[in-house]
Protein backbone atom coordinates (compact mmCIF):
# COMPACT_ATOMS: atom_id res chain seq x y z
CA UNK A 1 0.00 0.00 0.00
CA UNK A 2 2.87 2.40 0.70
CA UNK A 3 4.03 2.10 -2.91
CA UNK A 4 0.54 2.92 -4.16
CA UNK A 5 0.35 6.01 -1.96
CA UNK A 6 3.81 7.08 -3.12
CA UNK A 7 2.73 6.75 -6.77
CA UNK A 8 -0.47 8.67 -5.99
CA UNK A 9 1.62 11.50 -4.55
CA UNK A 10 3.88 11.43 -7.61
CA UNK A 11 0.85 11.60 -9.88
CA UNK A 12 -0.55 14.48 -7.85
CA UNK A 13 2.74 16.35 -8.17
CA UNK A 14 2.81 15.77 -11.94
CA UNK A 15 -0.76 17.01 -12.28
CA UNK A 16 0.02 20.06 -10.14
CA UNK A 17 3.00 20.89 -12.36
CA UNK A 18 1.11 20.31 -15.63
CA UNK A 19 0.76 23.00 -18.27
CA UNK A 20 -2.99 22.29 -18.30
CA UNK A 21 -3.38 23.20 -14.63
CA UNK A 22 -1.16 26.26 -14.97
CA UNK A 23 -3.19 27.48 -17.96
CA UNK A 24 -6.46 26.77 -16.15
CA UNK A 25 -5.35 28.69 -13.05
CA UNK A 26 -4.12 31.66 -15.08
CA UNK A 27 -7.33 31.82 -17.10
CA UNK A 28 -9.43 31.45 -13.96
CA UNK A 29 -7.79 34.53 -12.45
CA UNK A 30 -8.23 36.46 -15.69
CA UNK A 31 -11.88 35.41 -15.89
CA UNK A 32 -12.71 36.31 -12.28
CA UNK A 33 -11.01 39.71 -12.53
CA UNK A 34 -12.71 40.68 -15.80
CA UNK A 35 -15.89 42.65 -15.07
CA UNK A 36 -17.37 42.05 -18.53
CA UNK A 37 -16.72 38.31 -18.27
CA UNK A 38 -18.41 38.25 -14.87
CA UNK A 39 -21.41 40.11 -16.26
CA UNK A 40 -21.61 37.70 -19.21
CA UNK A 41 -21.36 34.74 -16.84
CA UNK A 42 -24.09 36.13 -14.56
CA UNK A 43 -26.36 36.52 -17.60
CA UNK A 44 -25.51 32.98 -18.68
CA UNK A 45 -26.34 31.63 -15.21
CA UNK A 46 -29.63 33.53 -15.13
CA UNK A 47 -30.70 32.37 -18.60
CA UNK A 48 -29.63 28.76 -18.07
CA UNK A 49 -31.42 28.60 -14.70
CA UNK A 50 -34.61 29.96 -16.31
CA UNK A 51 -34.27 27.41 -19.11
CA UNK A 52 -33.71 24.58 -16.62
CA UNK A 53 -36.85 25.62 -14.73
CA UNK A 54 -38.78 25.72 -17.99
CA UNK A 55 -37.50 22.23 -18.83
CA UNK A 56 -38.68 20.87 -15.46
CA UNK A 57 -42.17 22.19 -16.12
CA UNK A 58 -42.42 21.02 -19.74
CA UNK A 59 -43.30 17.65 -21.18
CA UNK A 60 -40.12 16.17 -22.60
CA UNK A 61 -40.74 15.14 -26.14
CA UNK A 62 -37.73 14.57 -28.39
CA UNK A 63 -38.60 17.79 -30.20
CA UNK A 64 -38.84 19.77 -26.97
CA UNK A 65 -35.52 18.37 -25.82
CA UNK A 66 -33.90 19.37 -29.12
CA UNK A 67 -35.34 22.86 -28.70
CA UNK A 68 -33.94 23.16 -25.18
CA UNK A 69 -30.52 21.94 -26.35
CA UNK A 70 -30.58 24.45 -29.15
CA UNK A 71 -31.47 27.28 -26.79
CA UNK A 72 -28.80 26.18 -24.30
CA UNK A 73 -26.21 26.14 -27.08
CA UNK A 74 -27.27 29.67 -28.02
CA UNK A 75 -26.90 30.80 -24.39
CA UNK A 76 -23.40 29.24 -24.25
CA UNK A 77 -22.48 30.84 -27.59
CA UNK A 78 -23.46 34.20 -26.15
CA UNK A 79 -21.20 33.63 -23.11
CA UNK A 80 -18.24 32.57 -25.23
CA UNK A 81 -18.37 35.80 -27.22
CA UNK A 82 -16.48 37.15 -24.23
CA UNK A 83 -12.85 36.17 -24.83
CA UNK A 84 -11.94 35.88 -21.13
CA UNK A 85 -14.90 33.56 -20.52
CA UNK A 86 -14.13 31.54 -23.63
CA UNK A 87 -10.44 30.99 -22.83
CA UNK A 88 -11.29 30.18 -19.20
CA UNK A 89 -13.87 27.56 -20.24
CA UNK A 90 -11.44 26.08 -22.78
CA UNK A 91 -8.64 25.83 -20.19
CA UNK A 92 -11.02 24.34 -17.64
CA UNK A 93 -12.22 21.80 -20.19
CA UNK A 94 -8.67 20.83 -21.17
CA UNK A 95 -7.69 20.24 -17.54
CA UNK A 96 -10.88 18.29 -16.82
CA UNK A 97 -10.30 16.21 -19.95
CA UNK A 98 -6.82 15.32 -18.73
CA UNK A 99 -8.20 14.30 -15.32
CA UNK A 100 -10.88 12.16 -16.98
CA UNK A 101 -8.24 10.47 -19.13
CA UNK A 102 -6.10 9.73 -16.05
CA UNK A 103 -9.15 8.26 -14.30
CA UNK A 104 -9.97 6.21 -17.40
CA UNK A 105 -6.44 4.76 -17.49
CA UNK A 106 -6.56 3.88 -13.80
CA UNK A 107 -9.99 2.32 -14.26
CA UNK A 108 -8.77 0.35 -17.25
CA UNK A 109 -6.03 -1.23 -15.19
CA UNK A 110 -8.42 -2.04 -12.37
CA UNK A 111 -11.20 -3.47 -14.57
CA UNK A 112 -9.06 -4.71 -17.44
CA UNK A 113 -11.32 -3.02 -19.95
CA UNK A 114 -12.39 0.42 -21.04
CA UNK A 115 -15.45 1.78 -19.27
CA UNK A 116 -17.02 3.31 -22.35
CA UNK A 117 -16.90 6.74 -20.78
CA UNK A 118 -16.10 9.96 -22.54
CA UNK A 119 -13.08 9.53 -24.73
CA UNK A 120 -12.97 13.14 -25.80
CA UNK A 121 -14.61 12.54 -29.16
CA UNK A 122 -18.05 14.11 -28.96
CA UNK A 123 -19.13 13.20 -32.51
CA UNK A 124 -21.78 10.83 -31.20
CA UNK A 125 -22.57 12.74 -28.03
CA UNK A 126 -25.00 15.48 -27.18
CA UNK A 127 -22.17 17.20 -25.33
CA UNK A 128 -21.10 17.70 -21.75
CA UNK A 129 -18.99 20.84 -22.04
Amino acid sequence: MDEIMQKAHELGELLAASAELTQYQEQEIAFHTNAEAQKAYAEYEEKSAALAEEMRNASMTPEALDGFRSRMNAIMAELTKNEAAKTYLEAKSAFNQMIMQVNEIIGYHIRGEESGGCGGNCSGCSGCH
